[in-house]
């Protein structure tokens, strides 16, 4: 009996030793086990994906925004002079502070048919609430190749020329459309290359404007508005690169197409025509030159932008989706209905010259100065209800800013801005008002100007 329990208990502890020592020795298998290297790409900043052939990088920023400025403007944080109110006053804070953060992904693998890329940038803004703002797409796309597929900077910017100031500021004459599209590069040696594609033609929703009286059209209540379009914008830009810098001439062409229609959104009832439609075009003359001579790293940008018919190409200024003049087609035979009388012109030019006075401090001095033309456009009544002065309405705008930047370590910049910016009215404005300002007056001039500044820590990464 007593060998038997010695039995018993023998086999008892050879299972627990047994059991024990297995589970050790998956413990130290575990603890062991092989694991995927991380590499680093080719491309500085990337690194390999463990078990996948894709670079990937994670960028972005962090950023306080503090700007304020005299009541002339009106607007929240975005400062550009058609927001001018001459003499006027708003409701609106003049002294704001905000938060902004960005963040993208950028994932990237060679193939045989080039570099294959994803890139998606998203971005929120927040100035007095607890949660914060939405995060907005910015970017999405893929390249393929020579090829781009979906939303990022349009063909026709050169964003090398672009005015450099703090976030809240849009200079006069710059532009930043992020649209849909498809694309097209093709590089052809010594730093030249093309690059054409299709744009969607629904991008700010461009809009009309009314001709005045007796050429306006159609009467109250039925309106104005796009029509169907299936014609997407052809936009494309030929650029060449050098030691010297880099210069780049951009076109585009878009279909404005426009219907009168009744307060229920059908075709209005009447008589003639109810649709028409009109070819705008936009064009841009970009430079850059750098100035070694002067200091290493200086340079000096220069942006020429005109448009007819499609001012989304110039956007941010007076009216700025608005392409195209409605009105009677034949002021003496009313029944041939409305149409496109007119179109919207543009134009401007930027200019600024960035020095770096030491490897972590720099200045940026520059102007920007253009018009707005809208061809017989409503203006003020003279004398009873129906009776009104038409001319052409052209109204300019300048701006000249002064921007100092700050890296005292890498990927942190402390920059501060002062801008100046005047608005000069071609026809004075009904009530001395541009926009909805909260305090207006009957004999305020057309033009004026305001200064404001504004100061901005961001750290990237």
């Amino acid at each position: 009996m007593k060998n038997l329990r010695n039995l018993f208990l023998g086999t008892a502890a050879g299972l627990i030793a047994a059991t024990t020592g297995a589970q050790a020795a998956d413990m130290m298998m575990d603890v062991k086990a092989p694991r995927e290297p991380v590499y680093r790409c080719d491309i500085t900043g990337f690194i390999e994906l463990p078990g996948t052939d894709i670079c990937f990088k994670v960028g972005g920023f962090a950023r306080l925004v503090v700007v304020g400025g005299e009541d002339q403007w009106y607007g929240d944080e975005f400062y550009v002079p058609h927001t001018i109110v001459p003499d006027g006053h708003t409701l609106t804070d003049r002294f704001q502070m905000y938060g902004q953060g960005r963040v993208n992904f950028d994932a990237r693998t060679s193939t045989e048919y080039g570099t294959v890329r994803a890139f998606i940038e998203l971005q929120a803004s927040d100035n007095d609430t607890r949660t914060g703002g939405a995060a907005n797409l910015r970017h999405a796309f893929v390249q393929f190749g020579n090829w781009t597929f979906g939303k990022t900077w349009s063909t026709f910017l050169h964003l090398d020329s672009s005015a450099t100031t703090t976030d809240p500021y849009v200079i006069f004459g710059d532009n930043f459309i992020r649209r849909n599209q498809i694309r097209y590069t093709q590089s052809f040696g010594n730093g030249f290359s093309l690059s054409v594609a299709i744009e969607d033609q629904q991008y700010n929703s461009p809009t009309n404007l009314y001709a005045g009286f007796p050429a306006n059209t159609p009467p109250p209540p039925n309106f104005v508005v796009n029509d169907r379009n299936e014609a997407p914008d052809v936009v494309a830009n030929i650029r060449v690169d050098g030691d010297w810098g880099n210069a780049q001439l951009s076109g585009a062409l878009t279909n404005n197409r426009f219907r009168e229609v009744a307060p229920t959104g059908v075709p209005a009832p009447l008589a003639g025509n109810q649709t028409d439609d009109e070819i705008g075009w936009a064009a841009l003359f970009g430079l850059v030159l750098n100035t070694p001579s002067v200091g290493e790293g200086d340079y000096f940008a220069f942006k020429a932008i005109y448009t007819d018919g499609a001012h989304q190409y110039l956007q941010d200024s007076l009216a700025g989706s608005a392409n195209v003049i409605w009105g009677l087609c034949n002021v003496a035979v009313p029944a041939t209905g409305g149409c496109i009388v007119d179109t919207v012109q543009t134009w401007s030019v930027l200019a600024q010259f960035t020095h770096n006075w030491t490897p972590t401090f720099n200045t940026t001095l520059g102007g920007s100065y253009g018009e707005v033309s809208f061809p017989q456009t409503l203006t003020a009544a003279t004398a009873g209800p129906l009776s009104f002065t038409t001319a052409d309405s052209d109204n300019t705008f300048w701006q000249a800013y002064l921007d100092f930047a700050w890296t005292p370590v890498p990927r942190t910049t402390f920059a501060f801005d002062i801008v100046y910016g005047n608005a000069d009215y071609g026809i004075a404005q009904s009530g001395g008002c541009v926009g909805p300002a909260a305090i207006c007056g009957s004999d305020i001039e057309s033009d004026d100007g305001a200064f404001s500044a504004a100061f901005q820590v961001t750290r990237s990464f």
